[in-house]
């Protein structure tokens, strides 16, 4: 039995790599293609929000007077006289050509009136209109530097007590929840679909496409038991589904750092935290490969495969993108033996530090025993003349 299943396996893993190209856009091309395209959406995005660090603000300034005249310099602003506001096209226009990136208009006699404002009168305290275009990453900093050059002023005047002025870390976040918060919404969806889609035409080759070109009759014909010829093509498309999730998770891993710009740091994560990812994926990838294979022995054509596939590809997309909302891991330990979401749930819990030891062994130990019953299945969808010999 065990040399018979080798063989098919053998027969499959041969005929998927004998053209290299299909084997390398099936496993190799999806990871790299998610590094080499975070890498350069971080760096376009990058390059889209940051503003001009070398280049100092410039605020045109409409009844600007002289103690922002003369506090500007000193917060790296430069502030320009403006005759009067102009319009908001003018405004837009002005800013992109890189001359002016932010407005201002101060009520006339500014100075004096703060100087008579009593806050206890009621009265409106004189008001500062600042005008900007946050889609410029140089007016958004110019709007930000003219601000908060004016909170400064402001409370110079009536300082009565300090927000944040020491110089402690105020920020209680730590950097590994700010990488689980980020890394939730990613990854659990990218991986399930990349690794769904990818086994997704392997599978449908493997036994519809055997199927549509007569070859699979001639396989059942041999002395082979029918139930080794099944778990040989099982055998084949997990090692490849493995090979496929391998590289998608390298290049997730290997890209996140990019698109997110540095705020991102995959060290938070140690080798116990990876080995678990590891131990679910695995344990994912087989039951994903499972369910493919069973519902490609319906088909009697790729194509009809294809068809049959659509509705549970849907089913997986909506499962991780379950990932991307809710408040961490459920807790429910009956979440785990959900096929697909105990996998997500796994994910979400391991990349916020909030899994179960326990819930994630029921999710390891369902998924096998799922793909144990699919095992099974498949091997009395084997034993069927009506399936195996339908064209």
């Amino acid at each position: 039995m065990r040399s018979n299943v080798l063989t098919i396996a053998k027969k499959e893993l041969a005929r998927f790599f004998s053209n290299k190209a299909s084997a390398f856009v099936s496993i190799a091309l999806p990871g790299l293609l998610i590094f080499v395209m975070w890498t350069v959406m971080g760096d376009a995005m990058g390059s889209l929000f940051s503003p001009d660090e070398g280049k100092r603000p410039v605020v045109a300034a409409v009844n600007v007077p002289a103690s922002i005249e003369a506090l500007a310099p000193e917060g790296g602003i430069d502030v320009v006289d403006e005759a009067a506001l102009p319009g908001p096209e003018e405004m837009r226009e002005r800013i992109g050509q890189g001359d002016v990136q932010a407005f201002a208009v101060f009520p006339a006699g500014f100075d004096e009136a703060v100087a008579a404002y009593d806050p206890a009168s009621g009265e409106p305290a004189p008001q500062v209109e600042v005008y900007y275009d946050s889609t410029d990453p140089n007016s958004s900093q110019a709007y930000a530097a003219f601000t908060g050059l004016l909170d400064a002023y402001e409370s110079s005047l009536a300082n009565r007590f300090d927000v944040n002025a020491g110089q402690g870390a105020y920020n209680v976040a730590a950097e590994r929840d700010i990488a689980g918060s980020l890394v939730v919404s990613i990854v659990p969806m990218l991986l399930l679909i990349l690794l769904f889609t990818s086994c997704m035409n392997i599978a449908a080759e493997s036994v519809a496409g055997e199927k549509e070109r007569g070859t699979m009759a001639t396989l059942l014909a041999t002395p082979i038991k029918r139930r080794d010829i099944a778990l040989g093509k099982v055998l084949a498309i997990t090692l490849i589904g493995l090979a496929i999730a391998a590289s998608s998770m390298l290049g997730i891993f290997a890209g996140l750092p990019g698109i997110m710009q540095g705020a991102v740091d995959m060290n938070v994560y140690g080798p116990a935290d990876y080995l678990l990812l590891v131990l679910v994926v695995v344990s994912t990838t087989l039951l994903v490969v499972m369910l493919i294979t069973v519902v490609s022995a319906l088909a009697k054509t790729t194509k009809e495969a294809g068809m049959y596939l659509t509705p549970l590809m849907i089913v997986v997309m909506l499962v991780g993108i379950l990932g991307m909302f809710g408040g961490g891991a459920q807790e429910d330990i009956w979440f785990y033996l959900v096929p697909l979401y105990n996998s997500v749930q796994c994910m979400i819990g391991i990349f916020t530090f909030d899994f179960q030891p326990l819930n994630v062994a029921v999710c390891v130990l369902g998924n096998l025993v799922y793909t144990g019953v699919g095992v099974l299945v498949l091997q009395r969808m084997f034993n069927s003349e009506r399936l195996m010999f339908a064209r």
